[in-house]
C-alpha cells in the first residue's frame, strides 16, 4: 500500500491508462473527472507558473486504486501568497476517482487525505469545492470531526431525468404550461426553425460559430442592455486553445442549436455527454432574435423531447447554480459542498487569516457607521 504524486506532464500522461480504467470503475465519475478532460485543462492553463501538479496515485497490491486530480495553485495576494491545493479543472462536479471494488472507499480516502497532511509544507489552505452528494469523500469528510467542521454547503445542480415519466407527454402534461407552448409555436411560425443536433467529431466548425455568437450576444447586453459586467469565456485564450483540443473529433462534445430558414444558428446549447448524461456547459443567443421571448425555453423542449428519442441520451444536468429558471424545468436537483481548510503549521496562512480577519472587522465597523 503506497500512494504516489504525479508533480509533472510526462507523469500525468503516464497515467492514462489507468485513469481512463478507474473512471469506468467508479460509479460517481462524470465527464469532469475523465483522463481527456483534466489533461486537455492542464495543456492549456498549467503552463503559466502559477499552478503545479498535485496528482495522488494510491495503489493497493501493486495496482492502481485511486485518483486524486489535484493542483496547487499560487495566489498572490500582494503582501503574502497563498498555496491552494485545489481539483484540477474548472467544472461543476469533482471528485476523487475509486475502484472500491476490492477494498472499502473510506480506507482509500483516509490513506490519501493522511498523503496531503504529509505534504502539508507545500500547501498553505486546501480548497475542494463541488463535491457530489452521496459520494464517499463527501461522506468521508462529514463523518470525521476535523474535516467536517470545514466542509459546508456550496450549491445546487438540477436535473431532468427522462426515466421519470412515461414519455414526452407526460413530461409536458406535468412540466409545461400553455405559455411555454405558444412561445414554441410563435417561433416556429416565425422562423421555421430546425431543431439540430451535431457531435464535436461531426463538425469542427462549431466552435467558431458559438465563439462568434457568444460574443456577439456579449457586445448586445453591454451595449443595448447595459450590462458592463457581461463577459465571453470565449475571449481568453487559453480557455480556447483548451475548447478547441477538447471539441476536436470529440463525439463526447454535443452541440444543440435551433437553426433559421436562413441558415442561421438562433440559439445553441453546448454539452457534454457522459454516461447517459448531458451537462449543460454553454448557452449563447443571436441579438438578431432578441425580440422573441423565451427562445431558450424553446430549444430545452426540444431537448427534452429528444431525450425520449435517443437511446443514449437520459438526463439533462443543468449545472452548478440555484437559478430559478431551472427549477422551473424540474422536480430534481442534488446538492454540492465544499471542504475549505487553512494549514494551522503555515505561517503564511496564519499571516492570511490574519489579514482576512483584520479585513472582516474594518468591513464590520464601516457597516455600523453607515447604520448610525
Amino acid at each position: 500500500m503506497n500512494t504516489k504524486i504525479i508533480t509533472d506532464a510526462d507523469g500525468f500522461l503516464a497515467v492514462r491508462e489507468d485513469w481512463e480504467r478507474l473512471t469506468e470503475k467508479d460509479a460517481h465519475a462524470t465527464y469532469y473527472s475523465t483522463f481527456e478532460f483534466n489533461y486537455a485543462w492542464w495543456q492549456a492553463f498549467g503552463k503559466d507558473g502559477s499552478k503545479e501538479l498535485f496528482i495522488l496515485c494510491h495503489y493497493r497490491d501493486n495496482v492502481m486504486v485511486a485518483i486524486a486530480p489535484l493542483m496547487i495553485r499560487v495566489i498572490n495576494k500582494k503582501i503574502v501568497k497563498c498555496r491552494v491545493l485545489s481539483f484540477l479543472g474548472k467544472g461543476d462536479y469533482f471528485n476523487f476517482i475509486i475502484d472500491s471494488s476490492k477494498f472499502k472507499a473510506s480506507s482509500i480516502i483516509r490513506e490519501m487525505l493522511n498523503t496531503i497532511e504529509e505534504h502539508s509544507a507545500k500547501w498553505d489552505k486546501i480548497e475542494l469545492t463541488h463535491l457530489q452528494m452521496d459520494t464517499p469523500l463527501l461522506r468521508y469528510l462529514l463523518r470525521h470531526d476535523e474535516y467536517s467542521k470545514h466542509t459546508q454547503y456550496l450549491t445546487s445542480c438540477a436535473r431532468i431525468n427522462s426515466k421519470d415519466y412515461e414519455s414526452f407527454a407526460d413530461f409536458e402534461k406535468e412540466m409545461l404550461n400553455t405559455k411555454l407552448r405558444r412561445k414554441r409555436t410563435k417561433l416556429q411560425d416565425d422562423t421555421g426553425y430546425r431543431f439540430r443536433i451535431v457531435t464535436g467529431r461531426q463538425s469542427e466548425e462549431m466552435y467558431d460559430k458559438i465563439s462568434h455568437i457568444h460574443q456577439l450576444e456579449k457586445k448586445y447586453l453591454q451595449e443595448v442592455k447595459g450590462r458592463r459586467d457581461r463577459g465571453s469565456v470565449f475571449e481568453d485564450k487559453n480557455n480556447e486553445y483548451f475548447l478547441k483540443r477538447l471539441f476536436k473529433g470529440n463525439e463526447r462534445i454535443l452541440f444543440f442549436y435551433l437553426e433559421s430558414d436562413d441558415g442561421d444558428i438562433i440559439i445553441y446549447k453546448c454539452c457534454y455527454l457522459y454516461r447517459n448524461v448531458l451537462y449543460g456547459w454553454n448557452t449563447g443567443y443571436s441579438p438578431k432574435y432578441s425580440q422573441y421571448h423565451g427562445i431558450s425555453d424553446v430549444l430545452l423542449m426540444e431537448m427534452i423531447e429528444s431525450l425520449f428519442q435517443s437511446s443514449c441520451t437520459k438526463e439533462i444536468d443543468f449545472g452548478a447554480g440555484t437559478y430559478s429558471w431551472k427549477f422551473r424545468w424540474t422536480n430534481q436537483f442534488s446538492v454540492s459542498y465544499s471542504f475549505m481548510m487553512w494549514n494551522e503549521t503555515s505561517q503564511q496562512s496564519k499571516l492570511l487569516r490574519l489579514l482576512t480577519q483584520s479585513r472582516e472587522i474594518l468591513r464590520a465597523v464601516k457597516g455600523l457607521k453607515n447604520a448610525l
